[in-house]
């Protein structure tokens, strides 16, 4: 009889490195994963020190523990078991992470990354969705220091994110300046969902009470969306099909919290405070954040 084949995770990792320390199962993951949607070398004559999935690792390993480039370079030069697992032969500089960070390619490859996390739980489980937006702030003042200064946060990063509710992890994302409308960025998101996933219910808040958002939704895409409405006219009627059947509450309708722990979940483990300045690396950290969650989970 042939050897039997060793027992593989969902994205073909080795299930024994399940007892592996929770940052060395993350870093190796996010190698495996970048991998999918990255070449080692960004072109032919690249220095060659670090491959590109490496420094996405460390990025991601950044997110996570929520610190600054200088502190994480620092904390790779103390954590061999993570060097190991990352396969560095050195560390690279902070400068060097922060560079790759501001490249354009990495938000592709964050929703790359996303869908495929959502791609193949959902192949393993089909199940729910939800939307929801929630926001990042970019100044580490007090909200308390603000208010006495007689000021208001006028502006932050707002994350409008897609959330498989079985599995409670997120499969979809949209970066973008807020406060707005949350179907602002809906039409967005739903793209990214449909590279992911197809959800068996997709739940919305009051926000996505759309008869456009609803008709796309059950007809073109075949899948079953919900928000509940609301009454807008004297008379109390509601115009539109799914608007007016959507009147009465449907009882799965509490499966939608699942994005409100997602949401709660990313800022308390990874913070809700950026430090970048720059659009381009803050909404790059910001999405990091959640691809880290995504990973980490």
């Amino acid at each position: 009889m042939g050897k039997s084949k060793p027992e593989r995770g969902l994205f073909g990792q080795p299930v024994k490195e399940r007892s592996d320390p929770e940052i060395v199962r993350i870093v190796k993951l996010a190698v495996r994963l970048a991998r999918r949607h990255l070449s080692d070398y960004a072109h032919e004559k690249s220095p060659r020190k670090f491959t590109q999935p490496q420094l996405f690792a460390c990025l991601i390993l950044k997110a996570h523990l929520g610190c600054t480039y200088r502190k994480v370079e620092e904390l790779l030069i103390l954590m061999p078991a993570v060097r190991e697992a990352i396969g560095l032969q050195s560390v690279p500089r902070f400068t060097t992470l922060q560079t790759f960070a501001g490249q354009p390619r990495i938000m592709e490859l964050i929703d790359g990354v996303l869908a495929s996390i959502g791609r193949a739980i959902s192949k393993r489980q089909p199940q729910d969705a939800a939307a929801d937006g929630t926001g990042m702030q970019t100044t580490s003042a007090s909200a308390y220091f603000v208010s006495r200064a007689g000021r208001k946060h006028t502006r932050f990063v707002k994350l409008m994110i897609g959330v498989l509710c079985a599995a409670v992890i997120p499969c979809g994302l949209v970066v973008d300046w807020g406060p707005s409308h949350d179907m602002r960025q809906a039409w967005t998101l739903r793209q990214k969902l449909k590279a992911a996933t197809k959800p068996t219910w997709l739940w919305g808040d009051g926000a996505y009470d759309s008869e456009e958002w609803h008709r796309a939704n059950w007809e073109e895409w075949g899948v079953k969306s919900y928000a509940p409405t609301t009454v807008r006219r004297a008379d109390g009627k509601v115009n539109g099909f799914y608007r007016n059947a959507f009147t009465t509450p449907v009882k799965e309708y509490g499966r939608r919290w699942m994005v409100e722990s997602v949401n709660s979940g990313i800022k308390r483990t990874t913070g809700s405070t950026l430090r970048s300045r720059k659009q381009n690396t803050l909404f790059a950290e910001a999405a990091l954040k959640v691809a880290a969650y995504a990973i980490k989970v």
